[in-house]
């Protein structure tokens, strides 16, 4: 079992590649509903079916909390289950022949929450203000990141970086073929618990690892990722357009390899010293994700309480309900 992160919050706000990836499957399971009315308990049970069943699935978190499941690919069934809430950019465009939808909040009871409703706006408020705080400071890490790639530049050579990620393409695949699109996904991502990043995805490959300058490695990356064919390319959670890793076959090129860095095969994107002007852009731009994800924890709080008042008012019933046909939907037959 897999984990990624299919969106993330970003120096542009909230980044998500759902609609691209949710096009690629044939059974769409969508989602809605209010904060603690079961969305991510029924991604959860899902997967706790595949394993039952021996099936392999990746599973989707989320960047604002990443212990909550935004959802599941079932992969052998071609099957998604997945939060289609905002801000995750998810619609039916195929209504019934592909995508359905399921409202979680069918199941809160309104006479039980119309005296909290000042609460619940207030709460609300405080969580959308608290998003704006962080999206402002990944904006401002994206400036220091911006001129710490202006000082790269001044001493770096970057074409001859990209001819040698087009060399390592050259060499690594030429045997790769195939005619499928690539896959876009996070596999790290910055969340009210600072950076989260997921290792699964690296066991039982093989692993290079592109060592040196930071701002190198992400050019290397990105210029191999461009190049090797129906690969899944893993983006920066800060500057999604860059890329810090791409799969490919039974093999991964990434900037951080963590557990598997002792195995890994290593290659060295630029072997200069990254200059003090850079290192000090770079740090000043972590300074800023470490403030986003502060306020992403207040957020968090927020949200927590919103969903405790939902709980109060609740009738599992109806969400067992929902989760009895979703496995339907998904296994087929009696579950």
């Amino acid at each position: 079992m897999e984990k990624f992160f299919l969106g993330g919050n970003t120096a542009h706000g909230f980044f998500g590649f759902h609609d691209g990836e949710l096009k690629r499957y044939d059974n769409v399971i969508l989602l809605k509903g209010a904060p603690g009315t079961g969305k991510s308990t029924i991604i959860k049970a899902v997967g706790a079916e595949c394993a039952k069943r021996g099936l392999d699935h990746e599973m989707w978190y989320c960047s604002g909390d990443p212990s909550s499941a935004d959802g599941i690919l079932v992969k052998e069934l071609s099957a998604v289950v997945t939060d289609a809430t905002p801000p995750h950019p998810c619609e039916a465009t195929l209504p019934v022949v592909r995508e359905r939808l399921f409202d979680t909040a069918a199941a809160l009871d309104r006479g039980k929450l119309l005296d909290k409703k000042g609460r619940i706006e207030k709460l609300i408020a405080d969580k959308k203000a608290c998003y704006a705080h962080a999206y402002d400071k990944l904006k401002s890490a994206f400036c220091h990141y911006k001129r710490a790639e202006e000082e790269f530049a001044r001493r770096a050579d970057e074409v001859k970086i990209r001819r040698a990620a087009a060399a390592f393409a050259l060499r690594e695949c030429a045997e790769e073929g195939g005619a499928e699109p690539p896959r876009h996904l996070f596999s790290s991502a910055i969340t009210s618990e600072g950076r989260v990043r997921f290792f699964e995805h690296l066991a039982g490959r093989r692993v290079h690892l592109v060592t040196g300058d930071a701002i190198a490695a992400r050019i290397f990356i990105g210029e191999a990722a461009r190049l090797i064919p129906s690969a899944t390319v893993l983006h920066d959670p800060l500057v999604p357009e860059r890329a810090e890793g791409v799969l490919f076959g039974r093999s991964a090129l990434v900037c951080d390899a963590g557990p598997f860095a002792a195995a890994a095969d290593r290659t060295e994107a630029w072997g200069g010293e990254a200059s003090a002007a850079e290192e000090r852009e770079l740090s000043l731009a972590e300074e800023d994700v470490k403030s986003a994800a502060r306020a992403l924890a207040d957020a968090k709080e927020a949200h927590a309480e919103v969903e405790r008042i939902h709980l109060a008012a609740m009738d599992f019933g109806v969400t067992d309900g929902i989760l009895r046909r979703v496995k339907e939907y998904i296994f087929g037959g009696t579950v």
